[in-house]
């Protein structure tokens, strides 16, 4: 009887760890983790299957869902969250979009991160992963006033102004920071807005949407440079560049100094060609490195690489990011980039 005490005791103990085994096995089987992003450019293809293939790499199950409208993304996260994921990435179409859909999230605690636009007015924001949007409207802002010479006093130089899409707070962190280096040379001046048009809502560019620029660039061009030159403007990002340069290739005009962001393999070439002056390079590689390290931290339960604390109110609390560094790219060091 005594054995058989110690038989079954002994039956008992390896039941109870070959189901402790297995409820460790499934947790890391079921490591899942939900990406929803835009599908308006090239960059968010390439930015989603990079993510994809870096987490699979480290063992996750990955939905990765590409969206064309507001409403299609919506139904996406509400879709994904009833799949109870280990946590959910979020590149936004509008960044205030997600109020109500978040919800969800976070009475099931799903971790949500913000990828490249922060979530607006949602307390359910667990992180933002990006570039450093501040420094991009700085850079911007700084090589136009460079290549000028506005400092010393170059110009005047007629300039027109183009920002992102009015849903995205990058947008207007990148048009306020550039202004705020260029204002001083509107008053004074050396730069001159022909049209007028120098507030963030007078120039933006519906949804980043590219063929959204081309009428406006097309009215400037005939109603206020037939005669005068256009020495400048300013493009949010590569796409509207291109756009840009090519309504000015078809008018006969000169091309002006240019801005560009992305740094697509477009702009390189047109950078090359002296057609784009400059773009701002946010290696998609490094971004998504970085946002996987959080994704790992957060689905670990430990904390993530944070370093900024202070920048990214939402509008409900400030929200924690990590910042990665943007470079500007121009004829001085385009093909050792493209060439990467």
């Amino acid at each position: 009887m005594k054995y058989a005490k110690i038989f079954c005791l002994t039956l008992l103990l390896i039941f109870s760890a070959v189901l402790s085994g297995c409820g460790s096995g499934a947790t890391q089987e079921t490591k899942t983790v939900a990406v929803c992003f835009p599908n308006t450019t090239s960059s968010w293809q390439r930015n989603g299957d990079s993510l994809k293939k870096l987490l699979e790499d480290e063992g996750f199950t990955v939905d990765v869902q590409f969206s064309a409208t507001v409403e299609e993304q919506q139904q996406q996260v509400k879709s994904v969250i009833t799949k109870n994921p280990n946590c959910i990435v979020i590149g936004a179409i509008d960044s205030e979009a997600f109020v109500d859909v978040l919800q969800d999230a976070q009475k099931k605690n799903i971790p949500v991160i913000a990828f490249d636009r922060i979530l607006l007015n949602t307390d359910a924001v667990s992180y933002y992963a990006s570039f450093d949007n501040g420094a991009i409207g700085d850079g911007m802002g700084e090589y136009i006033e460079a290549a000028l010479n506005l400092k010393n006093g170059g110009g005047p130089y007629n300039i027109e102004l183009f920002a992102g899409g009015p849903s995205d707070k990058n947008a207007h962190i990148f048009f306020a920071n550039t202004m705020k280096i260029l204002e001083p040379y509107f008053r004074n001046g050396q730069l001159v807005c022909r049209s007028g048009q120098n507030t963030f809502e007078q120039v933006a560019v519906a949804d980043w949407n590219s063929a959204n620029a081309r009428p406006r660039i097309q009215e400037l061009l005939n109603r206020y440079y037939t005669s005068e030159t256009l020495n400048v403007v300013l493009s949010p990002n590569d796409d509207i560049a291109g756009v840009i340069l090519d309504e000015i290739e078809k008018a006969g005009k000169s091309y002006p100094v240019i801005s560009g962001l992305d740094g697509d393999p477009a702009a390189f070439q047109r950078i090359k060609e002296g057609k784009q002056t400059f773009t701002i390079a946010k290696d998609p590689d490094v971004l998504t490195a970085k946002c996987v390290r959080m994704i790992k931290a957060v689905v670990e339960g430990t904390q993530p690489d944070i370093n900024d604390v202070t920048n990214y109110d939402n509008g409900v609390k400030i929200v924690p990011a990590y910042l990665c560094t943007p470079m500007i790219i121009d004829q001085t060091n385009v093909n050792s980039l493209a060439a990467k």
